[in-house]
């Protein structure tokens, strides 16, 4: 591989969303499939969690992998009294976003 092709990977590499961007935006998409007039629980958003980071730390070594869950974690903001899965996925979605 050229320095050149190899520049240009990392560059795209780095311009990529981070793993706990992906883990956040599959579990924004994955709330959205919930009943959408159902206050939500957070069991919901932990089984959301849950399910994402399992495949997206997926062959990653254990303790990268379990700092990416927790600073996925981190970042999932409370839920309000009576929030709906897309407000909270919309809140979600502004969080990701402001990360990298």
């Amino acid at each position: 591989m050229s320095i050149n092709a190899f520049d240009a990977e990392l560059q795209h590499f780095l311009d990529g969303p981070s793993r706990p961007q992906m883990i956040l935006t599959a579990v924004a998409s994955a709330l959205l499939s919930e009943d959408l007039l159902a206050p939500l629980d957070l069991n919901v958003v932990d089984a959301c969690l849950y399910g994402a980071t399992r495949v997206i730390t997926d062959g990653l070594p254990a303790v990268v992998a379990i700092e990416v869950a927790e600073t996925a974690a981190r970042a999932l903001p409370s839920i309000h009294d009576g929030e709906t899965p897309d407000a909270y996925a919309l809140r979600l979605q502004t969080i990701i976003r402001g990360m990298r």
